[in-house]
């Protein structure tokens, strides 16, 4: 009686194999295929970030023995590389600021419009703002920097932002306008930092202004609302 239930087993199994066999086959494969593809991708993923974090730190390691020449060649491979990486963007801002060094400044001003037209992260399009500003202050364009902040959430950085705002509108000629951005950076910057105590200094020595006309005065106003939204 028990060959008999075990004969009766198999015969139904094997039917069973014959009808739906292929169907667990193919079913039993594509989870391998998956899991092994799932396991792969970890592992390039990774392997991908231990490279780029190792580039990046040569990168910095260059730059702080001033091996300025290497580290130019490093951060043009990441760009390679690594492009639309967050490192890649550092690497870039690291360009545009060699460029600056050799003096390049329309070369920096390019590499850095391009990231912020290409980048799409909004926690790093600040940081990239304030790069260039800073830049096109040393290329006295100070209207230029007021436009390129115009209209945009500073973000964390709203004291050095409103810092270069309010160098630009007193390199125009705006003392009231720029002490009012100086107030600005001052309620925005940590307490005994250094770009704090220099944003003092600058404030006591902005030259006297005669008060704005009343239409002036509402100009200003929607021109910072609009910048600090």
């Amino acid at each position: 009686m028990e060959e008999q239930w075990q004969e009766r087993e198999i015969e139904l199994f094997m039917n069973f194999w014959r009808t739906h066999g292929r169907s667990i086959a193919i079913g039993v494969v594509a989870a391998l295929v998956v899991a092994g593809g799932y396991r792969f991708w970890r592992y390039e993923s990774r392997a991908r970030g231990e490279h780029i974090s190792a580039a990046y730190t040569r990168l910095e390691r260059d730059l702080a023995h001033h091996h300025f020449g290497a580290g130019r060649v490093e951060a043009r491979q990441i760009l390679h590389r690594y492009g639309g990486s967050t490192y890649a963007v550092f690497a870039a801002l690291t360009l545009a600021k060699l460029d600056a060094m050799d003096g390049h400044w329309a070369h920096a001003a390019a590499r850095l419009r391009t990231e912020l037209d290409e980048h799409a992260d909004p926690a790093l399009r600040p940081l990239i703002r304030i790069r260039l500003a800073r830049i096109l202050f040393d290329q006295n364009q100070p209207q230029a920097v007021l436009s390129l902040f115009h209209g945009h959430n500073p973000g964390a950085f709203a004291g050095v932002t409103a810092w270069l705002r309010g160098r630009a509108e007193r390199r125009l000629g705006h003392s009231l306008r720029a002490h009012d951005d100086f107030t600005l950076a001052l309620d925005n910057l940590e307490p005994g930092s250094g770009l704090r105590h220099l944003v003092m200094l600058e404030m006591v020595t902005l030259p006297a202004a005669q008060p704005a006309k009343p239409h002036q005065a509402q100009a200003a106003q929607a021109s910072r609302t609009g910048a600090h939204r």
